[in-house]
């Protein structure tokens, strides 16, 4: 591996600092990133905020620097490796699993690391850790260009990159790791190196899906970007229902889902109902222009539901997808995912109990066919792949201290429903605390293997910290 047209340590910085000092310091005239240690005053806002959810555990690192630049990253590792301190990061904080919680860790948040700068000749552009998808997709919005963002308008790009990116129009686009041309990477033992299928190819693999078990620090992506579609949108409700309907329901998906194009996302979302499920069906094409956004979706209207209350059509952008989300600030909230080769007609009923049953309202389960559909495979090859044709996913959201640990607990006992039918899961929706097993079903055979490998090599004095699961 070769470092390449980085710039040093300290570059960037009023007073050029670089030490091991320099996580110490505060926000200040001095330039030194903010350091907070337990016993301050802003310790226990700054703790909690290390993650999405509004309930989180007891876990308290050592040290919590926020970087401003990369020349801070630097600093800060150097410093954690110094003084024998296990380091975990933060990115753009959209992850449930805790990740950046340790004890005795300093924790790194790069969610300052923001920039994003756009190179339209060249269809690339270069964005922070921090940076999120809607903040990119906004930066992008009319200029022609559009990149595979994550769902959730707050997903920071950082963790979402390093999980592998399950994003809008992954049957066309990819995952959203597959953009990744380089990442500019700050090493266990402070070098500042660029990655990509070049200069360290097993490496780059390896980033492009490990997420919280990658040996290094991300502050900047290089990104390829693509051709900025017209998106339309359909939505069909349906009123709640039990599992016999649900079946029905699910037959409708899969011939949809075998009926429609790669740049249609089929997702369906179930939630509380009472003692039933509700459940809309959202079909989000992505065209090269409106007739063919209209034509994308012209298999909806063959043939719907018997159970059809409302169809509601729309036109969006790659912002407006994102703005139209819900967002619950403040609320408790964890994920479980699993991969299936199971089409919606089996796995809609067997959700559907649980689902029904959900300790809080605002808990749903999404089901959708926007896995990796295209006959390609994917180039250069990262870590990351879809392990199936449906991706499942559980969202816990609930009110702070209403029923914590049921609501925890939700996720996991939802998808136990689909264990015979699970062929793997995503680790940037996996709940690696209560299930540290399902690391390892997160890549393909081998991939632990090639994760630990890299991990030795990168970091043999094992700075970065471990996620549950690989220790």
């Amino acid at each position: 591996m070769t470092d390449r047209s980085v710039a040093p340590p300290g570059a960037g910085r009023a007073d050029g600092a670089d030490g091991a000092d320099g996580a110490d310091g505060a926000d200040g005239a001095d330039g030194a990133a903010r350091a907070v240690r337990p016993g301050d005053a802003e310790y226990e806002r700054v703790r909690r905020a290390l993650a999405v959810s509004g309930v989180v555990p007891e876990d308290r690192p050592a040290l919590v620097v926020a970087a401003r630049d990369a020349a801070d990253v630097v600093s800060a590792v150097r410093h954690a490796a110094g003084e024998r301190l296990p380091v975990t990061v933060r990115s753009g904080g959209h992850g449930t699993a805790f990740t950046a919680l340790a004890p005795g860790a300093l924790a790194l948040d790069v969610s300052a690391l923001a920039d994003v700068v756009v190179d339209p000749a060249a269809r690339t552009a270069r964005v922070g850790p921090g940076v999120t998808s809607l903040a990119l997709a906004e930066a992008l919005d009319g200029t022609g260009l559009a990149f595979p963002v994550g769902h959730k308008a707050s997903v920071g790009l950082g963790g979402f990159l390093l999980a592998g990116g399950n994003g809008w129009n992954q049957g066309a686009w990819g995952s959203a790791c597959e953009s990744v041309l380089d990442a500019e990477v700050v090493l266990a033992d402070g070098r500042r190196t660029v990655l990509d299928a070049t200069a360290d190819p097993e490496a780059f693999a390896v980033l492009r899906g490990a997420g919280p078990a990658f040996p290094g620090v991300v502050t900047s992506f290089g990104l390829r970007l693509w051709p900025e579609p017209v998106v339309r949108r359909r939505s069909v409700r349906m009123p709640a229902a039990g599992p016999a309907a649900l079946a029905s329901v699910g037959e409708w998906a899969d011939a949809l889902a075998a009926a429609v194009a790669p740049e249609v996302e089929l997702t369906l979302v179930l939630a509380p109902a009472g003692r039933d499920v509700g459940i809309v069906a959202s079909v989000t094409a992505f065209g090269r222009d409106h007739a063919h956004g209209d034509d994308l979706l012209e298999p909806v209207s063959r043939a719907l539901p018997a159970t059809t209350s409302a169809v509601v059509s729309s036109a969006t952008t790659m912002a407006g997808l994102l703005r139209a989300e819900p967002a619950w600030p403040g609320a408790g909230c964890v994920a479980q995912q699993a991969w299936s080769r199971a089409g919606y007609a089996d796995v809609l009923p067997r959700l559907a109990p649980h689902v029904a049953a959900a300790p809080s309202a605002a808990s749903s389960v999404l089901v959708s066919s926007a896995s990796y559909r295209r006959s390609a495979p994917p180039s250069p090859d990262p870590l990351h792949r879809p392990l199936g044709t449906l991706t499942v996913a559980a969202y816990a959201v609930w009110a702070p201290g209403e029923e914590d640990e049921a609501n925890l607990a939700w996720p996991t006992a939802t998808l136990a429903a689909l264990a015979d039918v699970t062929t793997g899961h995503y680790v940037g929706e996996t709940d690696l605390r209560r299930t540290p097993d399902r690391l390892a079903r997160c890549w393909e055979t081998g991939g632990v293997e090639r994760v630990r490998a890299v991990r030795a090599r990168l970091d043999p004095a094992r700075v970065f910290r471990p996620p549950p699961g690989l220790a």
